[in-house]
C-alpha cells in the first residue's frame, strides 16, 4: 500500500510539474495568435519571454536561499495562475508583452528550483540520473503539448473561459505538489547553515567556472545552444520560403523536434550517459550537428522530419546529461548560487543565437544551416576529445600515485 501511494504521489508530482512548461507555451501561443497580424509584434513577444528568463537569473539565488526550492516551486505556480488569469481578460499588446516576460521569468525560476531539488531526494548518482531523465521528459512533454493546448483554447468560442480554466488548474498544482512531496518524505527547506560574511548571495559564475570539469563540459553546450537557437529562426524560412511547403508541414517538422525532445531523455540518455555525462553531452552535440546538416540538404518532407527528430532527441540527451553533470559536480552548499548561474548562461546563449540569426539573409539560409551543422559537429567532437583526454589523464595520474 505504501509503495502504491508513493508511486501515485510521484506520478501526480510529474503531471503537475509538466503544467509549468505547458502553461507557459499555451499562453504564448494564444498571445501569438492574437497578434498574428504583425510579425514584429510576434517577434517582440518571443523576445519578451526570453528576456524574462534572463531576468530571473539574478533573483533566483536569493529567492531559493530565502524560501527553499519547494516554496519557490509553489510560489511560481501561484504567480503563473494569476498571470494567466490576468491574460484571459487582457486585450492590449502591452499586457501580453508584460505577461509573456513574467511567465518567462517564472519558467526559469521553476526549473532552476527543480534542478536544485533533485539531489535532495536522490540517494545516489544513479538515482539522480534516473529522476532527471523522467523530469526532463516531463518538462519537454509540457513544451510539446503547450502549443496544441493553446491552439485549442484559442479556437474555443470564448477563449477567455479556457484560459481561466487553465489558470485554475495551475492554481491546484501547488498544493498537490506539496502533498505529493510530503508522501514521498521529501524536505526541501532552505539550508540551515550559518551565513558567512563573504558568502555569495547572487549568481556565482566564478565558483561555477572553478568547479572541476565544468568549463570543459559547458563550452560545447554553449556553442551548440547558440547555433541551434539560430536554427529555430532559420527553420521556418527554409521550410516556407525555400522549399515552399505548407504551414501544416512546418508544424509537423516542429512536432518532430518536440517528440525527439521527449524520447531522447527517457530512452537514450542512459546509453550516452555510460560514456560519462560530459562526454555523452558532447557526443550528443555532434549528433545535433549531423542532424542540422541533413536538414539543410534534405528536400523531401519525410527526410526533413527524420532530421528534426534526430536533432530533438540529441538536444534532449545533451540537456539531460548536462543537468545530471551539474547536480553531481556542484557542491550542495553552493547549488543555490551556481545552478541559477548555469541556467542564466544558457538563456544568454539562446539570446545570442536569436540575435545572430537576424543578420542571415534569406538567400543563404541553406548555406547558413550547413555551416551551423558543421560548427556544431566540430564543437561536439572537440568536447568529446577534451573530456576523454582529461578523464584518461586523471586515471593515469591516479595509477602512478
Amino acid at each position: 500500500m505504501k509503495k502504491a501511494s508513493r508511486f501515485l504521489a510521484l506520478a501526480l508530482a510529474c503531471i503537475f510539474l509538466s503544467l509549468g512548461s505547458l502553461a507557459d507555451e499555451a499562453a504564448q501561443v494564444i498571445f501569438a495568435l492574437r497578434l498574428a497580424d504583425s510579425a514584429s509584434s510576434v517577434s517582440t513577444l518571443l523576445v519578451a519571454g526570453l528576456v524574462g528568463g534572463i531576468f530571473a537569473g539574478p533573483i533566483t539565488p536569493r529567492l531559493l536561499s530565502f524560501l527553499g526550492p519547494l516554496k519557490t516551486i509553489s510560489l511560481v505556480f501561484l504567480v503563473e495562475s494569476l498571470l494567466i488569469g490576468l491574460a484571459s481578460i487582457a486585450k492590449d499588446f502591452a499586457t501580453y508583452i508584460l505577461v509573456a516576460a513574467a511567465l518567462g521569468c517564472m519558467g526559469s525560476l521553476l526549473w532552476s528550483a527543480i534542478i536544485v531539488a533533485i539531489p535532495a531526494f536522490a540517494s545516489s548518482d544513479r538515482n539522480i540520473d534516473l529522476i532527471n531523465r523522467v523530469v526532463q521528459s516531463v518538462r519537454y512533454l509540457g513544451y510539446a503539448g503547450g502549443p496544441a493546448v493553446g491552439g485549442f483554447l484559442y479556437a474555443m468560442t470564448d477563449e477567455s473561459h479556457g484560459m481561466l480554466a487553465l489558470s485554475l488548474l495551475i492554481l491546484l498544482a501547488a498544493p498537490i505538489i506539496i502533498f505529493s512531496f510530503r508522501i514521498l518524505s521529501i524536505r526541501l527547506d532552505r539550508p540551515n547553515r550559518k551565513e558567512q560574511p563573504n558568502e555569495r548571495k547572487g549568481l556565482d559564475f566564478t565558483g561555477l567556472a572553478r568547479t572541476s570539469g565544468v568549463l570543459r563540459a559547458v563550452c560545447p553546450l554553449i556553442v551548440t545552444i547558440i547555433l541551434t537557437s539560430a536554427l529555430n529562426v532559420l527553420l521556418i524560412i527554409r521550410v516556407r520560403n525555400e522549399l515552399h511547403l505548407g504551414p501544416e508541414i512546418y508544424g509537423a517538422i516542429v512536432s518532430s523536434i518536440s517528440v525527439g525532445l521527449i524520447i531522447g531523455p527517457l530512452l537514450l540518455s542512459g546509453l550516452f550517459g555510460r560514456l560519462g555525462d560530459a562526454i555523452g553531452a558532447s557526443a550528443a552535440a555532434t549528433i545535433i550537428g549531423l542532424g542540422i546538416i541533413l536538414l539543410a540538404t534534405a528536400n523531401v518532407v519525410w527526410s526533413i522530419m527524420l532530421s528534426a527528430l534526430l536533432i530533438g532527441a540529441a538536444n534532449g540527451i545533451q540537456n539531460t546529461l548536462m543537468s545530471s553533470f551539474m547536480m553531481k559536480a556542484i557542491d550542495k552548499d553552493h547549488c543555490f548560487n551556481q545552478i541559477p548561474a548555469y541556467f542564466f548562461s544558457l538563456q544568454c546563449a539562446v539570446c545570442v543565437g536569436f540575435i545572430a540569426a537576424r543578420f542571415i539573409g534569406n538567400r543563404v539560409v541553406s548555406d547558413a544551416l550547413l555551416a551551423i551543422g558543421i560548427a556544431s559537429m566540430i564543437a561536439g567532437s572537440v568536447g568529446v576529445i577534451i573530456n576523454i583526454f582529461y578523464r584518461t589523464d586523471n586515471i593515469t595520474k591516479g595509477a602512478r600515485s
